[in-house]
């Protein structure tokens, strides 16, 4: 384990290490950064702003607005008095930079840069290096406690700070960013067999934790939303083809029919049949008189 942590004062002083501190602009109160290689878990509630940025890895964080995992490129600042949690749930290679900080204008500038606390961002690109001389910097004065150190370092923080808001994509919407790429596969092969253990790959992650970082995202698993995909197609030629029913499933992805009509009847609570009759009453204003109704 490699814990940098560079404090304002001595660490064992409260005061400076956790504190909010209205009477200046803006004051770095501790920074760091975290490698780890073993799974652990850290439960807070701070008086200061958190930000963490991820280098490497993955981390799963939770407040009280959900759970989450900050992957690499991905940043996050905690809100003052906001009870978080966050961890390593396997033991595998983790690192990132993170900063506590406080001053009354320190809202004022999250919010000039676009950075909502609370959020979840992703730069448009890997950490580039001015981000990381710029922690690096901070790091160093900090240790050198030279004259000006807290004022030089909070220049630094701003520095941080504005090139995050100008660097990150989306509103807080990187995870749907980072999955764009792979969507698009998926909206473009979800009629073939698609292995979800290859779609893991793709996005360098294990089965287990590409399984839970999707449905975090999306709210349902990658299996259930390539299901979604292919009977939203099925409903569409039902209602707008005179293609038959077996054609329509191996069109949807699957050669079975009995199993596709299961399926189908199983999700939108009705046969593949009575939907089809019901949008062709809809579509001629009357029902079709052959075939038959399950």
């Amino acid at each position: 384990m490699e814990h940098q942590s560079y404090y304002r004062r001595s660490f064992t002083n409260s005061e400076y290490a956790n504190c909010r501190d209205d009477r200046v602009p803006l004051v770095v109160n501790c920074t760091g950064y975290v490698a780890m290689t073993r799974s652990f878990w850290t439960t807070g509630c701070r008086h200061d702003y958190y930000l963490q940025l991820m280098d490497a890895g993955e981390l799963v964080c939770g407040t009280a607005g959900g759970e989450y995992c900050l992957m690499p490129g991905e940043f996050i600042v905690y809100p003052p008095e906001c009870p978080y949690r966050y961890g390593l749930t396997e033991d595998r290679e983790l690192g990132y930079y993170w900063a506590h900080f406080t001053g009354n204008y320190a809202e004022r500038l999250l919010v000039n840069n676009g950075i909502v606390p609370g959020r979840v961002y992703r730069l448009n690109d890997e950490i580039p290096a001015s981000l990381r001389r710029a922690f690096g910097e901070m790091f160093h004065e900090f240790m050198m406690h030279g004259r000006g150190y807290e004022d030089l370092c909070a220049a630094k923080l701003t520095a941080v700070l504005v090139e995050l808001g100008r660097s990150a994509v989306g509103d807080g919407i990187g995870r749907e960013k980072r999955f764009a790429d792979l969507l698009e596969y998926i909206h473009r092969h979800y009629t073939e067999e698609l292995c979800i253990a290859e779609l893991a790959e793709s996005e360098h992650l294990s089965v287990s934790r590409f399984r839970e970082v999707f449905r975090r995202t999306f709210g349902c698993a990658p299996s259930e939303y390539i299901i979604g995909l292919r009977l939203q197609h099925a409903r569409d030629l039902l209602a707008g083809t005179d293609l038959t029913i077996a054609e329509i499933a191996e069109m949807c992805g699957y050669n079975d029919e009995l199993y596709f009509m299961r399926l189908f009847r199983k999700k939108t609570g009705m046969s593949a049949r009575t939907y089809r009759l019901g949008h062709t009453v809809n579509r001629t204003g009357m029902a079709d008189k052959g075939g038959s109704i399950e």
